[in-house]
């Protein structure tokens, strides 16, 4: 039994030190590619900056394409596991619609470096990451329809298209965030969130007085 708990124990150190080079690589990816973009980013780069070898990541990731979908992955479910924890307290088509665009916002300018990796950097035509950010935008879109004809049956809202709501709500939301990566306007993302939120909820036909508070 004693040998048997120190393979064990040997075991689960063994993964712990994996798991501990893995994510060295994952930062160091995330960092050189939020700097270079795609194209100007090696193996060699994300190497040198992560302390290890090349081939020590060909052990992970088969390639420089894979390496980044995944750091675009992490980056999605980030922010969708964010906004499904924020929609839990919130009551009513409108508080969800807040809850959701504070939570992607808090998330996003957390993680600026990975941001910009996932909505800037992104490899032009690469069909995978086009269908991850494809796919984002839709979920989000589907949320955001949820809410809006929420707040129709509940009479809070205007009869109105759902869809093409959902659709105008996350656009301008995404062209804000992409704003803010690319050119640094404006300076803080979740402050100027309480401007965007409000003129989304005006633009549904909410009645918002002012920059809007946290609910």
């Amino acid at each position: 039994m004693e040998e048997e708990l120190l393979v064990y124990r040997r075991t689960k150190k063994v993964d712990q030190k994996l798991e501990a080079r893995l994510q060295a690589i994952m930062q160091a990816a995330r960092e050189e590619f939020a700097r270079n973009g795609f194209y100007g980013t090696s193996i060699k780069d994300i190497a040198r900056r992560a302390g290890v070898g090349i081939g020590t990541i060909y052990l992970y990731l088969r390639n420089k394409e894979a390496l980044f979908a995944a750091l675009v992955n992490e980056a999605y479910e980030m922010v969708l596991d964010r906004i499904a924890r924020a929609r839990k307290n919130a009551t009513g088509g409108r508080q969800k619609l807040q809850a959701s665009m504070e939570a992607a916002l808090a998330v996003l300018q957390e993680n600026r470096d990975l941001a910009r990796v996932m909505l800037v950097q992104s490899p032009a035509g690469h069909p995978a990451v086009a269908e991850q950010l494809y796919d984002l935008l839709r979920r989000l879109a589907r949320l955001v329809e949820e809410d809006v004809l929420e707040g129709i049956a509940r009479g809070e809202l205007p009869p109105q298209d759902a869809h093409i709501a959902a659709l105008a709500f996350v656009g301008t939301f995404y062209q804000v965030v992409i704003s803010w990566l690319k050119e640094g306007i404006p300076a803080d993302l979740t402050a100027a969130g309480k401007e965007l939120i409000a003129y989304n909820l005006r633009g549904l036909g909410y009645k918002v007085e002012g920059v809007i508070e946290n609910a």
